[in-house]
C-alpha cells in the first residue's frame, strides 16, 4: 500500500506542476490595461475674461498712459480722500509744484493741483484736462498738425519733467499730449 500512496502522491504532484506552470505563464503575459472611463463633461458657468492691457499702443499717437489732471482748491482733502480713504498706495506729492499724482491702474492715473497760471485759462475745480502720455510728443504734434489739429503752440518743456503740447477737443475740453523729458 505504501507504493500506492507514493504513486498517488506523485500523480497528484504531477497534476499540480502543470497548473503552476500555467499560473506562472499567465503572470508573464502583460495584463490588459483597462480603458479609462470617460467622464461626462462638466457644465461650467461661462467665465468672463479679465481685461488685458494691449501689448501695443491702441492709437496712432503712440499712447502709453491715460492720465486725467484736475485743478483743485483743497489739495490736502483731495489727497486724504484718494490716498487714505480710497487706499491708492502709489502716489507722489510734489511739494515744490504743489501737485498730487495718484496711480489708479497699470496704465491710468490722476493728477491734482491748484490752478496754474501759464497753462491757458485756469479751469474751475472738477474740470479735467485730458493728459495723454505719448511715446514722442514732437512726432505726435507734427503728425496731428499735418491732419489739421490746431495747437496753442509747439511742444514745450515743463518744470515737472514733461514736454507737452496743448489743444482742445471739439467741445472745448483741454487735451495735453506729453512725453517725459530724457536726461541728457
Amino acid at each position: 500500500m505504501p507504493a500506492r500512496k507514493k504513486a498517488a502522491k506523485k500523480s497528484a504532484a504531477k497534476a499540480k506542476k502543470p497548473a503552476r506552470k500555467k499560473a506562472v505563464a499567465r503572470k508573464k503575459v502583460a495584463p490588459r490595461k483597462a480603458l479609462p472611463k470617460r467622464a461626462a463633461p462638466k457644465k461650467v458657468a461661462p467665465r468672463q475674461a479679465a481685461p488685458q492691457a494691449p501689448s501695443a499702443p491702441p492709437s496712432a499717437i503712440g499712447l502709453v498712459l491715460h492720465h486725467m489732471d484736475y485743478t483743485t482748491h483743497n489739495l490736502s482733502e483731495v489727497k486724504r480722500f484718494y490716498v487714505e480713504l480710497l487706499g491708492f498706495k502709489r502716489f507722489e506729492h510734489d511739494l515744490k509744484m504743489n501737485y498730487l499724482y495718484v496711480q489708479t491702474g497699470s496704465s491710468s492715473s490722476l493728477g491734482f493741483m491748484p490752478p496754474m497760471p501759464g497753462m491757458g485759462e485756469p479751469s474751475p475745480a472738477k474740470e479735467p484736462t485730458l493728459y495723454l502720455i505719448v511715446s514722442n510728443v514732437d512726432k505726435a504734434y507734427a503728425d496731428l498738425s499735418a491732419k489739421g489739429v490746431q495747437f496753442e503752440g509747439p511742444p514745450a518743456d515743463m518744470p515737472w519733467g514733461h514736454r507737452v503740447v496743448r489743444t482742445t477737443d471739439p467741445e472745448g475740453r483741454p487735451v495735453l499730449l506729453a512725453t517725459a523729458k530724457t536726461n541728457s
